[in-house]
């Protein structure tokens, strides 16, 4: 059954939303928000990995599909309900952040585009227009995160968070630079035996350019026990929704005539990698972090 139909006036504006999703950015300098991460990888992909690193080779469709139900199967277990009643939420393993990265390039005027060289690992083996036009490409790193609603010394205002009020969920891009500032938190974090935690971020200087100051903060509010499980389980779901929207925030993915057309170029571009153009140096891989 499809929606029922809403009357409002300019009075009742409110009612209309902007349903895009918005990036977390800071607007002034010296702004401090606390924030969590959200977007987790399951339970099963840590079993799927460990079981392909013991084999040395990517395990068969078969093999994944057997070892996702055992997974389940204890999920259940643990949780005291048949495997048929799991939810997504359920199959969460919010000790492992969840992040996707691509190749981008980013000119103003054209905007941030998905690189479109083929790769394998790190290393350019065919670049492609944008390469050879624009340079080397990036690392670009997406995650999902919450904001939360707080109180004097950056504390948490858990009424309001329970109220689910003041509280704002974002697509966090960042640069291969920062993403490491990010990872040394999670290890000074880990080092106390911290997994799931809240941080403490601080936009230095111009907002043009996002600089940010990243500090562990303590376990996470949002999944401490004594806040209610429906809060809990609504975090991760939004946590998943968001999820969904990652892909379309890591570049544009523009066709290379359209590109040559955005650079001023004439004529069809020469795609491929005949030029000689340098083949982009770019950073190591992000390990176990990255899905």
């Amino acid at each position: 059954m499809s929606s029922e139909v809403m009357e409002f006036s300019f009075d009742d504006g409110k009612v209309i939303k902007n349903n895009a999703v918005d990036l977390f950015k800071q607007t002034r300098s010296g702004e401090k928000s606390r924030i969590s991460l959200i977007s987790f990888k399951k339970f099963s992909d840590g079993v799927l990995a460990a079981k392909a690193r013991d084999k040395g080779a990517p395990l068969s469709d078969a093999e994944k599909a057997d070892f996702i139900s055992k997974v389940d199967k204890k999920l259940a277990e643990q949780l005291g309900k048949p495997v048929e009643a799991l939810t997504e939420v359920d199959r969460l393993d919010i000790k492992s952040p969840r992040f996707a990265f691509a190749y981008t390039h980013y000119r103003d005027g054209v905007g941030s585009v998905r690189c479109a060289s083929k790769y394998e690992g790190s290393n350019v083996i065919k670049p492609e227009l944008c390469c050879n036009k624009m340079g080397d490409a990036d690392q670009t790193v997406a995650a999902v995160l919450m904001s939360y609603p707080v109180k004097d010394g950056m504390q948490v205002d858990e009424d309001l968070l329970a109220q689910r009020k003041y509280v704002n969920f974002y697509i966090w891009r960042m640069s291969a630079k920062k993403f490491r500032k990010l990872e040394d938190a999670y290890k000074e974090a880990r080092g106390d035996d911290k997994f799931t935690i809240d941080l403490i971020v601080t936009l230095d200087g111009d907002p043009k350019y996002q600089k940010q100051q990243i500090v562990a903060g303590s376990n996470a509010v949002w999944a401490k026990g004594k806040l209610d499980a429906e809060t809990r389980n609504w975090v991760l779901d939004q946590g998943l929704r968001m999820w969904k929207h990652v892909p379309n925030n890591l570049g544009y993915e523009m066709k290379m005539d359209k590109l040559a057309e955005k650079l001023g170029l004439g004529g069809a571009p020469a795609l491929g990698g005949e030029s000689g153009a340098e083949t982009p140096r770019l950073v190591s891989s992000y390990d176990d972090l990255i899905s």
